[in-house]
């Protein structure tokens, strides 16, 4: 990797960091697809993973006492189950097909919610939860973006916006520990991944920092437009760039 890729990956890392600490999602949304631009797909998406461990860690520290735990071992438990499929998917398919096609639902599902905010408002089940997260886990480790499932999900169930952006991040810390230990495992770390994670770790503390005083500048109808607005955005992105790579 050379000097101006990985501090260009700073900058969005930055960039994605400021968009976590308001929302309590979106790091990977919107570091991945874009730093996959400025590099790769793959090893985009294993510096993703470890830069998401530290943003994790940062907000949480942050929002810890609105979590709504009784949600969190149904989501985990289904990520458990969709992991390992997610991992074997990338080894045999390219990246630029894995983010067509996790654009297209993400896209998809976002504009059935933005028409239907309310649908299956209340039907908050094991089953539910289970399948998001299992969604959440494939996604997460074919494509670093393991985001949209689990938020797709909370939306239509948590209407206050701080114990819905703190229990995502209850969520996504220990799952995103799990993946990048998985991501050690499987050798998808190697020296340019950790350069380029250290490279973007201060601008990400930064970010954090400048994302929490703007958190307490928004309210709840315009933090529901922001979740679903960057949703929407980052799915056309991630189209548009993927089928530029496969024409």
């Amino acid at each position: 990797m050379d000097t101006e890729t990985a501090f260009l990956g700073a900058l969005i890392a930055f960039v994605a960091a400021v968009t976590q600490a308001i929302t309590g999602f979106a790091f990977a949304l919107v570091f991945a697809p874009l730093f996959a631009l400025a590099w790769e797909p793959k090893p985009a998406v294993a510096v993703t993973v470890v830069l998401s461990v530290v943003v994790n860690v940062l907000v949480l520290l942050q929002v810890r006492g609105h979590v709504t735990y009784g949600r969190l071992p149904g989501l985990y438990g289904g990520y458990l189950l969709g992991v390992g499929p997610g991992i074997l998917f990338l080894e045999v398919v390219s990246g630029e097909a894995l983010q067509v096609t996790l654009g297209v639902v993400v896209l998809a599902a976002t504009m059935i919610l933005y028409f239907r905010p309310t649908i299956d408002a209340g039907h908050d089940s094991l089953a539910g939860r289970i399948a998001a997260g299992a969604a959440s886990g494939a996604s997460a480790s074919a494509t670093s973006i393991g985001g949209p499932p689990v938020v797709l999900y909370l939306l239509g169930r948590e209407p206050d916006m701080n114990r819905f952006r703190a229990t995502l991040q209850a969520y996504f810390l220990p799952i995103s520990i799990v993946t990048l230990s998985l991501f050690v495992i499987v050798g998808r770390i190697d020296r340019d991944v950790v350069v380029a994670g250290a490279v973007s770790a201060p601008l990400v503390l930064v970010g954090v920092g400048v994302g929490a005083w703007l958190r307490g500048h928004i309210e709840a109808e315009l933090f529901r437009r922001l979740v679903v607005g960057l949703l929407v955005l980052m799915s056309i992105l991630v189209i548009v760039f993927a089928v530029e790579d496969l024409a």
